[in-house]
């Protein structure tokens, strides 16, 4: 409801510059919030998993039914997520990325190891989030929604740049979840360096964009970069 009062009868956009699994964009989408979502990630796992989600739907549908939640799948699936990229869209890593993602602890892909443990002696197992005819239904879901969601696969401040580029900001709500300082490293294969956390926070307090959001973990350098704002 806020968003439909800040932006009114314009058509409002939500835009996620390291999107993840974006969660509450596509809640926003669904619920008519907003009409548009732009949703970029440099990570080309990340890129491929939403790719291969909205062009090719049935293919990723037909895929899901015929998986079967097993460790072995697991590890070749993390395997898969290792290996060099031959470019920035691959079917397969996308799936895996995806896998990976709905069988490990809080869904962390790097660094986080599989629901229930290598022994799968655990209270919970690795299927217990791989709801196949749930998956499905969300699935088919972004499929038919694909004409309103925009995809890149580029630096997230690059994309930031492009959007005030288009001079689309005044209507686009930036919801800014970047890898965290202290852990992004151990949890995300696409990190930040100190650098661009510097180059984001500069650019975010510049005024180019006027909604934003940022999220971001408690570390000294955050609170140095965005001493100026109020608490």
């Amino acid at each position: 409801e806020e968003i439909r009062e800040r932006f009114g009868s314009c058509k409002a956009a939500f835009a996620e510059p390291y999107c993840g699994g974006a969660g509450s964009a596509l809640n926003l989408l669904v619920d008519g919030a907003v009409e548009q979502l732009h949703l970029n990630d440099a990570d080309h796992r990340i890129y491929s998993a939403w790719r291969a989600i909205l062009l090719e739907t049935d293919r990723f549908l037909e895929k899901l039914n015929i998986t079967q939640p097993t460790l072995q799948f697991w590890e070749e699936c993390l395997h898969k997520l290792h290996e060099k990229p031959e470019a920035a869209y691959d079917f397969e890593v996308g799936f895996a990325t995806f896998f990976v993602n709905r069988t490990s602890r809080s869904g962390v892909v790097l660094g986080s190891g599989p629901i229930g443990g290598y022994s799968q002696d655990g209270k919970w197992k690795i299927d217990a989030r791989f709801n196949k005819e749930a998956l499905a239904r969300k699935i088919s879901r972004i499929g038919q929604l694909r004409e309103s969601i925009f995809l890149t696969n580029m630096d997230g401040l690059e994309f930031c740049q492009s959007l005030a580029h288009e001079q689309t900001l005044h209507k686009t709500l930036l919801f800014v979840d970047p890898p965290y300082v202290q852990a992004g490293g151990r949890l995300y294969f696409d990190g930040m360096t100190l650098a661009k956390h510097d180059a984001l926070a500069e650019w975010l307090l510049g005024g180019t964009a006027p909604h934003w959001i940022l999220t971001y973990d408690d570390h000294p350098v955050v609170r140095e970069n965005y001493g100026s704002l109020r608490e």
